[in-house]
């Protein structure tokens, strides 16, 4: 029995979606998380490597390869924002001394576009990775400007507690929502990760729609440097991106 084009194409783009959370995976692992034979996997992986998406280690395990890094960067909307991003983020970084992030929402999360620092921080986030809208700044600016439908869906998947101050009532969350729209601007407290905080706000299309989110963060002791100057430090990078943008090219999940 012939199998199913289509069908063998949607298991290999399983296999990719593992490595959102594994920076490497072998066949058996790949088969246990999948629930498919060890010869499937091996066999799928081994198409994958054909066709240049994946590369197998020297420990015999497989890892994206820099041709799917190079086919991700020609994303239009994640290449245009971080390639207009950048040296506004650049003069944040410098005038703030902190990190500076960039995100945008895929569904009900959000994902890492750009980080700068011109140092290690506390701070664990990296281009790529993914975090939940309702525990961090860039997060509540990105469900703030969300459709009703988005909010209503992160509340009923449950807003997991990350840290002991992770807000986790549904209706503390839409006063702090109905805030974020009212100030232009969200925090984190100590939500996703202990001893961080950080601030946040939003880029906007044309429409006045939020097409993305930048932030500061910074260890807890200094959440109180100077808020309205990093306030202030924010929007001006976020209009300068904005100007930098052909904000007609955008459109908002």
């Amino acid at each position: 029995m012939s199998t199913d084009p289509s069908l063998t194409v949607l298991k290999a783009f399983r296999i990719l979606d593992l490595f959102r959370t594994h920076r490497q995976i072998g066949v058996s692992q790949c088969a246990e998380l999948l629930g498919m034979t060890k010869a499937s996997a091996h066999r799928l992986l081994v198409s994958l490597n054909a066709a240049g998406a994946v590369e197998r280690t020297d420990g015999g395990q497989y890892r994206l390869s820099i041709w799917m890094f190079e086919i991700g960067t020609q994303v239009p909307l994640l290449r245009a924002l971080t390639e207009q991003a950048q040296v506004p983020m650049e003069r944040l970084v410098a005038e703030t001394g902190l990190q500076a992030h960039l995100a945008v929402r895929d569904g009900t999360e959000l994902i890492y576009l750009l980080k700068i620092s011109h140092a290690d921080g506390r701070v664990r986030s990296r281009p790529g990775t993914r975090n939940p809208l309702y525990a961090t700044g860039l997060g509540k600016i990105l469900l703030a400007g969300a459709p009703e439908s988005v909010v209503e869906q992160v509340i009923a998947q449950g807003l997991r507690p990350l840290t002991r101050y992770t807000r986790t009532s549904p209706a503390l969350l839409r006063a702090e929502l109905a805030d974020v729209r009212r100030t232009g601007f969200a925090y984190d407290r100590e939500e996703r990760q202990i001893g961080v905080s950080c601030i946040a706000t939003g880029l906007h299309d044309r429409a006045g729609r939020v097409i993305a989110a930048i932030s500061v963060p910074s260890d807890s002791e200094h959440r109180a440097l100077e808020q309205s100057r990093l306030q202030t430090a924010l929007r001006t990078a976020a209009q300068a991106i904005e100007a930098r943008l052909d904000r007609r090219a955008f459109s908002v999940p």
